[in-house]
């Protein structure tokens, strides 16, 4: 398996597991931010191209902006 194989697993077993009710919301965003930081790790080790890179760019521009922003209005 791919590591991009392992996150969606992972991801799907999180999803099903809170559709389930055996996971709080809170538990839930952690679950996805665990998974996302596990991601991101990949992310960084990935080779790849330039173009592949600009196109990604503005989805995480957007992404980071936005959660640094919910980030700082909680305090943290």
């Amino acid at each position: 398996m791919t590591n991009a194989d392992d996150r969606l697993n992972e991801l799907q077993a999180l999803k099903a597991r809170r559709k389930n009710g055996e996971l709080d919301t809170v538990a839930y965003y952690k679950g996805l931010i665990g998974i996302l930081a596990t991601t991101v790790q990949h992310l960084q080790d990935e080779d790849i191209a330039e173009a592949e890179a600009r196109k990604q760019i503005p989805l995480i521009l957007v992404f980071l902006e936005e959660q640094i922003g919910k980030l700082a209005d909680r305090g943290g």
